[in-house]
């Protein structure tokens, strides 16, 4: 049965970082769907536009995701896959919650999978405390409302990509996320988890999977994600960086389409 794959890419990226995914679930004979959320790839407004909003940044996702009708009744062949890397956890949960019939699986890749009972509070804080602290290297800290606020967007230098996001990646890979990388927003906290708040009757009723990977710098965190808000299944990437997708993209490609099998 063919399925429909929505994926949602992360910080700083685009619906362009899954290419050659797109090309194996396409080859597979599935429909797919990239999308580039507010601010990212070719999307037309910018960082400072988003007003550090999580809804505003997943505009495009939940405009989709709207768009699409509802599956017949009796039948979940309508039901799209959803899946998300790193920042799009929020933008994922957040769709859950609103568009929960319309979703067969939701797939957290190296993501910030929050739920009922872990919150944004709980799992930024979390974050801090296991996560690495990176140099930043060569990156731009963007204080868009001043010098003495918090910063409001990130990006990531050439040689801080190659350190610490892509490091098990192909140079090819590497060279096109430097090209191609835009800001990514930094959010309010308070904000944030106001936006996120889920329910065991909407956001609990989709089928959730993790997808961990083995060589990224932040893999105590997604342990962490998985055992304090635990999915239906979890799978673990061996050789795969934070972009799971340039580093080890069949094996990602191979589960994603386990899963589309699986959850109809």
């Amino acid at each position: 049965m063919s399925r429909h794959f929505v994926l949602v890419h992360g910080a700083c990226h685009g619906a362009w970082c899954w290419y050659k995914v797109i090309a194996d679930l396409k080859q597979a004979g599935h429909k797919v769907t990239a999308l580039d959320l507010a601010a990212c790839g070719i999307d037309g407004r910018q960082v400072e536009d988003l007003h550090s909003s999580i809804v505003e940044y997943s505009e495009p996702l939940l405009t989709f995701m709207d768009s699409l009708p509802p599956p017949p009744p009796a039948s979940d062949e309508k039901k799209v896959v959803l899946v998300g890397h790193s920042l799009a956890g929020p933008s994922l949960c957040i769709a859950m919650e609103r568009f929960p019939e319309k979703i067969s699986v939701a797939v957290f890749v190296a993501a910030n999978m929050l739920g009922p009972d872990l919150t944004y509070k709980m799992a930024d804080q979390k974050y801090a405390e296991l996560s690495p602290t990176a140099d930043p290297m060569d990156s731009e800290v963007i204080y868009g409302n001043g010098p003495n606020e918090p910063p409001t967007a990130f990006l990531p230098g050439p040689k801080y990509l190659e350190k610490h996001t892509y490091r098990c990646s192909p140079s090819q890979d590497l060279e096109l996320g430097i090209t191609l990388v835009r800001p990514s927003p930094a959010w309010d906290a308070g904000k944030a988890a106001q936006e996120t708040v889920l329910t065991m009757d909407r956001y609990g009723t989709v089928a959730r999977a993790y997808v961990v990977c083995d060589e990224e710098q932040d893999g105590a965190f997604q342990w962490w994600v998985v055992e304090n808000n635990p999915p239906d299944e979890h799978f673990v990437v061996p050789g795969s960086d934070h972009m799971v997708m340039f580093s080890q993209p069949c094996l990602l490609s191979q589960y994603l389409l386990e899963l589309g099998s699986k959850y109809i």
